[in-house]
């Protein structure tokens, strides 16, 4: 995984040199094991490589040849089928391999690629700006457009870094954030950096207006009428599944798991102690300590279920490591940081997965792969598979399924209707909306915003495709990739797999009925790969996957207690927050309460 960065001059007295060290310094906080660098009067491109692959230490530092320039984050998955399909050596990096395909295809190469990526080339002979951004967004690409120049980055920081006057915030971003909905995949922060949206491309040509960004993928399904029985199916869930791992632990370092105890974890860790071996293998788990248990409501964490995962695998114990509290003094380092490293506030921001990349960084790790996003798509509860009866307005199947589901079934077709009239699946929705939307009622957007989760789902595909496409998994990944990378790893996500997540929008939606237990397809498919005190387990234990998140939140606010919310857009409730008792304290504010002090810090 890498970072780059670079700049094309509009005018003749944009001055580069200055600029490229401006950028250079936002990112600093990443240390490379070697950057490269191209400039011309016009443009400059920088890219900061990170060597974890067997292939990366070949990647020139500025990957070019006679017409193009690239800088990319990159990690192919299909390297085999482009070498026999371009006659590439199997020693060349991904970069190389990136390269030649764009050389060979130009906007069409992103049809031919399969992995984690967002890149640039640049074209000597046109002087046209080609980006492009993996199918679900998973590696960042930014950009900013102004009279004077042309910006792009895979960090926020950089484009921020450009300017001496603090750049104007994005307002309605802000009251989505206040409201507690998710904004649109492509904004940010501020109003004029924009997010490349996942399954995109864009050219920019000096010369003319910003091209419109082009979608070149959507989830859809595909035939698999070969498939003709359930067991085909699961077979071939499990082989696409052993790929989608596989292919995401090239690394000359050693590999990471988040172990936190469920069923996507788990089996991924099986998988790679499988493939790869114990040796290179570490496991990651947060856990509660004395101190943290306290703060914890429930009190528990899931270190049984992690326990019998390591006996059931055979994993070395000296390889498995609890994380078990936060490092940062105070949340104003913590929110400091979030700045540094992010450029910016969102709700999705995880860099409460610090402690745990950290951790890792002792151990050498070069990828660590996560369960996210599984129940998404892949390990899905399967609750709303009924909606192609009435999608398909199959009224028999909808007769089997109220005589099976009875008073259950007339509930969830209620519900069905429900969404449909008010956009949400929840009746509570309003009231959770209530306690949780700090936006004033008189605030222009406190009416116009809309929610982006609750879309029309009339289908079970089309509920898939909107849980695992939606914008918290490009921002989610994202976060933790720019986490991860300033302790010198890369993450990786198998369940986010496009290979697999097809098959799995191409699976008749009878196969994700829940019975005789929720996430059937997903226990059925890890049947020779998890225990069945794990597989079969029910998921209402009440743990969190930060184990220690109430305790954080707790000292947060502590932290934070004499801060004075200041309201200079007009947005902001004005409330005492601290007459609450802490428990609603934490529910409320959460993340959201540090929305202004991170305004002060981004201006």
């Amino acid at each position: 995984m890498s970072q780059f960065f670079g700049c094309i001059a509009l005018r003749s007295d944009v001055d580069l040199d200055l600029i490229s060290q401006k950028m250079a310094s936002a990112l600093a906080y990443f240390e490379p094991d070697q950057a490269g660098f191209y400039q011309t009067e016009k443009v400059f491109i920088c890219n900061k490589l990170l060597f974890n692959t067997p292939e990366s230490v070949n990647t020139p530092l500025i990957c070019q040849n006679n017409r193009f320039v690239l800088a990319a984050s990159v990690r192919l998955d299909n390297r085999e089928e482009l070498a026999a399909k371009l006659k590439l050596d199997e020693n060349l990096s991904d970069h190389e391999y990136l390269l030649k395909t764009f050389e060979t295809y130009k906007e069409k190469c992103v049809e031919h690629l399969l992995g984690d990526f967002s890149f640039v080339v640049w074209d000597k002979q046109s002087h046209e700006l080609f980006m492009a951004k993996d199918h679900l967004g998973i590696r960042p690409l930014f950009y900013l457009k102004n009279q004077d120049m042309f910006l792009f980055s895979t960090g926020i920081p950089a484009i921020k870094a450009a300017f001496d006057q603090p750049l104007p915030l994005n307002r309605e971003y802000i009251a989505y954030e206040l409201k507690n909905f998710q904004p649109p995949v492509e904004s940010t922060f501020f109003k004029d950096i924009f997010r490349l949206r996942p399954a995109h491309y864009l050219y920019f040509d000096p010369e003319k207006d910003l091209g419109r960004e082009t979608l070149y993928w959507e989830l859809s399904a595909a035939d698999i009428s070969h498939l003709k029985t359930d067991e085909e199916r699961y077979a071939e869930l499990r082989r696409l599944f052993s790929e989608a791992v596989k292919c995401r632990i090239r690394t000359i370092k050693n590999i990471g798991c988040q172990l936190s105890g469920g069923m996507d974890s788990s089996a991924i860790t099986v998988l790679v102690s499988r493939i790869a071996g114990l040796e290179k293998l570490h496991t990651f788990s947060f856990v509660l300590n004395e101190k943290t248990r306290r703060f914890s409501e429930k009190g528990i964490d899931e270190q049984g279920t992690q326990k019998d995962m390591i006996e059931y695998a055979g994993l070395d114990m000296r390889n498995h490591h609890p994380v078990d509290d936060f490092f940062y003094k105070d949340a104003f380092e913590e929110k400091a940081h979030v700045n540094q490293v992010m450029g910016g506030h969102a709700n999705s921001d995880c860099i409460w997965q610090t402690p745990l990349f950290k951790k890792s960084q002792e151990y050498k790790v070069g990828v660590i792969l996560s369960g996210f996003p599984g129940d998404e798509c892949v390990s899905n509860y399967g609750s709303f598979y009924f909606h192609d009866y009435i999608y398909q307005r199959n009224w028999k199947a909808l007769f089997r399924f109220f005589r099976e589901f009875k008073l259950r079934a007339i509930k969830n077709v209620l519900m069905y209707y429900l969404f449909k009239i008010i956009g949400t699946f929840s009746v509570d929705y309003f009231k959770i909306q209530k306690k949780r939307n700090l936006l004033k009622k008189d605030s222009p957007y406190h009416k116009t915003l809309k929610d982006s989760i609750f879309s029309s789902q009339p289908s079970f595909k089309h509920y898939l495709k909107a849980q695992v496409c939606r914008p918290h998994t490009t921002l989610r990944t994202e976060s933790e990739g720019a986490y991860a990378l300033q302790y010198g790893m890369e993450t990786a996500y198998p369940l986010a797999d496009i290979r697999l997540l097809q098959l799995v929008y191409s699976l008749p939606s009878e196969m994700f009925k829940p019975v005789p237990v929720s996430r059937i397809v997903f226990r059925t498919m890890c049947k020779d790969l998890l225990p069945d005190s794990v597989r079969l387990q029910p998921k209402h234990s009440g743990a969190l996957t930060l184990a220690f998140a109430e305790y954080r939140m707790k000292r947060n606010l502590e932290d934070m207690r004499d801060y004075t919310i200041k309201d200079r857009f007009g947005m902001i409730i004005k409330e005492d927050l601290y007459q609450m008792n802490a428990r609603e304290m934490m529910r409320k504010a959460g993340q959201r309460y540090s929305i202004d002090y991170m305004t002060e810090l981004n201006s």
